[in-house]
């Protein structure tokens, strides 16, 4: 699975659980500058990536996946052939 291949499903991860159109996200678009990203879309999102991917986040780092570009680089950094 390419870089590419992972972040088009995080896109579409982001936009499903968000509800923003995904054309809104990409480097740069995070917790900080979306409201949409509660707490509560968070614990969701991170659930579905996980899920999704077959990879699991320790609490502490759930807490730092706050970006489109930290969750695809951790995945990246997890996610196996074919995941």
């Amino acid at each position: 699975m390419t870089a590419g291949d992972v972040a088009a499903r995080v896109r579409g991860m982001l936009a499903q659980v968000l509800g923003v159109p995904a054309d809104r996200i990409g480097p740069g678009f995070s917790a900080e500058s979306t409201p949409e990203w509660t707490s509560l879309n968070h614990l969701m999102l991170v659930s579905q990536v996980e899920n999704e991917f077959g990879v699991f986040f320790s609490n502490q780092e759930v807490q730092g996946l706050t970006s489109f570009d930290r969750i695809v680089s951790a995945v990246a950094g997890r996610a196996g052939p074919g995941a």
